[in-house]
């Protein structure tokens, strides 16, 4: 009996109307609402499909390290009813780390689960008779895309060895890719062209806060949505600081970079710096853990790149 033809990717698609907070007032898509839009079906229906259960009984987990929304947001925004699809593939990335000690560069392996996703909506061709209720709606559209990066890991394994080198039993029915883009890392994450000029803002770092319960999830750690939130809502006050119309801005761009989980009862700050273009902006934006004695961590747990411009008038 010949085995099973391996997959390229594994590919599903559904028709879902979001919740009223999943909107924004001008009826686009929230950053914010992509996490769920994203990720729930890989980690609901999907999971049975990838084995993560039994793939966590060995000690080896898919962590999110990367997630890219676009948004494309429209004068009148759109339905309530979204066309969604998804792929997901299994790709291999190596990469070289210098130690900067003059040794040979660390060789780093990883085998990398990513997840595409496309929505398409009809969009709204005016303002609703009533609101919060249906506008006419015209043709289906691009809304957004979704792009996010779980690396295979053993996290509870010491230091130097939680590395996945070799393809799960669960995910042996995956052919493997080549990962053909430049690996995201920080760096990559805070490049900003020259026409953009950086706003004075006073200083960069926002006010101390600290993780509590209700910012947690089952795995113990503070939520990924969490991130957004801090970061949209930092942004915010530094535009509103700045005298600019909140009501006209709207992301149309979130990268996220995660380096380290941060933990209830930990104490953070958000630094973010904002450039300018004429009416688009970047946001960059970090969270740096203070430790008990009040110093700041240099090196971000999380890394974030919000791209804002201008809503089209309606």
């Amino acid at each position: 009996m010949n085995p099973p033809e391996k997959l390229d990717y594994v590919k599903r698609s559904d028709r879902i109307r979001v919740s009223v907070g999943d909107l924004d007032q001008r009826r686009n898509l929230k950053i914010r609402a992509f996490v769920q839009l994203v990720l729930r079906p890989v980690f609901d229906d999907l999971e049975p499909k990838f084995g993560f259960r039994e793939m966590g009984v060995r000690g080896v987990a898919p962590g999110q390290y990367f997630q890219d929304f676009q948004n494309f947001p429209r004068p009148h925004g759109y339905g309530s009813v979204f066309e969604r699809a998804h792929r997901i593939g299994l790709n291999r990335c190596i990469t070289h780390k210098a130690d900067g000690d003059g040794r040979e560069p660390q060789r780093l392996e990883r085998l990398i689960l990513e997840t595409r996703a496309e929505f398409h909506a009809q969009e709204a061709l005016g303002g609703a008779s009533s609101v919060g209720f249906e506008p006419p709606l015209g043709d289906t559209v691009l809304t957004g895309r979704g792009r996010v990066l779980h690396i295979l890991t053993r996290p509870a394994a010491p230091p130097g060895q939680r590395q996945v080198r070799d393809v799960p039993e669960e995910l042996r029915f995956l052919n493997v890719h080549d990962f053909e883009e430049p690996f995201p890392t920080v760096e990559l994450l805070q490049h900003v062209d020259d026409e953009f000029e950086e706003m004075d803002l006073g200083g960069a770092d926002g006010p101390v806060g600290i993780w509590g319960l209700p910012n947690s999830d089952v795995f113990q750690h503070v939520n990924a949505l969490e991130y957004i939130f801090g970061m949209e809502n930092r942004m915010t006050a530094l535009l509103a600081a700045a005298g600019l119309p909140l009501e006209r801005f709207v992301a149309k761009r979130s990268q996220v970079i995660f380096r380290k989980p941060s933990f209830v009862g930990e104490r953070f700050t958000v630094r973010c710096r904002l450039f300018r273009r004429a009416d688009d902006f970047i946001a960059l934006g970090s969270f740096h853990k203070i430790d008990p004695g009040g110093a700041r961590d240099e090196r971000p747990s999380v890394a974030l790149r919000l791209e804002v411009g201008m809503a089209m008038s309606s």
